[in-house]
């Protein structure tokens, strides 16, 4: 496939809609994403690294991971095409990124330089809302999932994890989905075994 037909499917995914910006011509704003491809176990952005830029995800999938002090690793959260990834916090204040992506799946990708993206598009028609739409998506993941951590069971934030994510059941080790909901490798064994 293209660059133009991946970059056609980034619009869509990133507008809701083919229509709103799907006229835009993206190069004439200098705006030529890199099509990039990352193997299994490498990283598209590093702990306490600088992180400028965003990546639509074409194939594949990848994970948020950090590592604590002490050297605890923890998966924050995970993400499969076709999906925008990247460190908000990094690319927005320009500092270095508090958490890793890892490619847990050879990913195929667009890659922007988020400034220059945002500064170019802004004063676009349709941009802003689906900014907007985009941010609020997040927001209401991270707000379910810390009502999860308060409110359930980790039988029911494992069992909420296979509903949200059947397409990752069988392609991550069991220990990335026990950091995910908070739970030690053998208490996810002992809750998988119950259910069987």
């Amino acid at each position: 496939m293209s660059i133009q037909t991946h970059m056609a499917d980034f619009v869509h995914y990133f507008t809701g809609t083919k229509n709103s910006l799907a006229d835009i011509d993206f190069e004439q704003y200098g705006l030529n994403p890199k099509l990039k491809h990352y193997k299994k176990g490498q990283y598209l952005i590093s702990q306490g690294q600088a992180a400028p830029k965003i990546y639509f995800l074409i194939k594949g999938f990848v994970r948020f991971m950090s590592i604590s002090f002490e050297g605890k690793e923890f998966t924050q959260s995970f993400a499969c095409a076709p999906s925008i990834c990247g460190s908000t916090r990094a690319m927005t204040k320009n500092v270095d990124s508090l958490f890793s992506i890892e490619a847990l799946d050879d990913v195929i990708c667009l890659e922007f330089e988020w400034q220059l993206f945002f500064n170019q598009m802004k004063e676009k028609p349709g941009f802003m809302e689906a900014y907007n739409r985009l941010l609020e998506n997040l927001f209401i993941k991270k707000e379910e999932r810390e009502y999860a951590f308060v409110q359930h069971s980790a039988e029911q934030r494992y069992l909420t994890f296979l509903d949200n994510n059947p397409q990752l059941r069988d392609k991550i080790p069991l220990k990335m989905i026990a950091s995910h909901i908070g739970i030690t490798p053998i208490a996810l064994s002992r809750i998988r075994k119950k259910l069987k």
